[in-house]
């Protein structure tokens, strides 16, 4: 019995006419989970299963596909969009908004850290004026679980460059918090809260009047400035 389980691998038949191939981890009237051979666990009403059968397993070409499952499923490309309030201490109120594209690799057991670094655009918007900036990133997230649906976190640091003259870019700092859906063995899509600080440098300009002469003097200097933004994301990582 052990020898023959060792051997062989379930197939869970569904009735849209995907299979899935793996261990069946539990098997009621109602559900069944089973861990496929990439790691994930997958939960499917028992109403949606047309059959669940019993193949053997490929084992002389388990090292391959090990190898080629980590040179073609290791790397993870994510694209996500961003949008909220913005928050300037002793300025005011604005609003921003802001894309990234994130490449990099999913670690550990079940792929469900994913590092790697990316490019993005963030446009910060008050009354008085609009701010872009280009931020390079690292980025470090972590789905929380084995379902298919499970809650993520995420931190992210680097360089924001100022795209507006008469502005330089400084260090930017973020943390998101999500829920991440499965859409297919592949693709998943992540809704989250996320916030995110950029330090930046603005020029100002001063008029110095000098009372012995009465002269009036230009001065341009530059300030420091913290941006603080916060709202809601949409991500898709492939």
């Amino acid at each position: 019995m052990l020898l023959s389980s060792l051997l062989l691998a379930e197939v869970v038949v569904l009735q849209s006419g995907q299979s899935v191939k793996g261990d069946i981890v539990l098997q009621n009237e109602d559900v069944v989970i089973i861990r496929a051979t990439n790691g994930m666990r997958y939960q499917y009403p028992m109403n949606e299963v047309v059959s669940i059968k019993a193949e053997e397993k490929d084992t002389s070409a388990t090292n391959t596909n090990k190898t080629t499952q980590a040179k073609t499923k290791i790397v993870s490309i994510c694209v996500q969009a961003m949008g909220g309030a913005l928050y300037i201490p002793n300025i005011g109120w604005g609003g921003y908004a802001g894309a990234d594209l994130k490449v990099g690799a999913n670690i550990l057991e079940g792929r469900r850290v994913f590092v790697g670094g990316g490019i993005g655009y963030r446009a910060k918007v008050m009354e008085i004026d609009t701010y872009s900036f280009i931020p390079l990133q690292v980025y470090i997230s972590s789905i929380l679980g084995d379902k298919q649906s499970a809650p993520t976190l995420g931190v992210n640091i680097g360089y924001g460059f100022a795209a507006n003259a008469g502005t330089q870019g400084g260090i930017c700092v973020g943390a998101d918090v999500g829920w991440s859906f499965e859409i297919s063995h592949e693709t998943r899509l992540v809704l989250g809260l996320n916030a995110e600080w950029q330090q930046a440098q603005t020029k100002v300009k001063q008029d110095i009047t000098f009372p012995k002469t009465n002269e009036t003097k230009s001065y341009e200097n530059y300030m420091g400035v913290n941006f603080i933004t916060f709202g809601a994301k949409v991500a898709i990582h492939f």
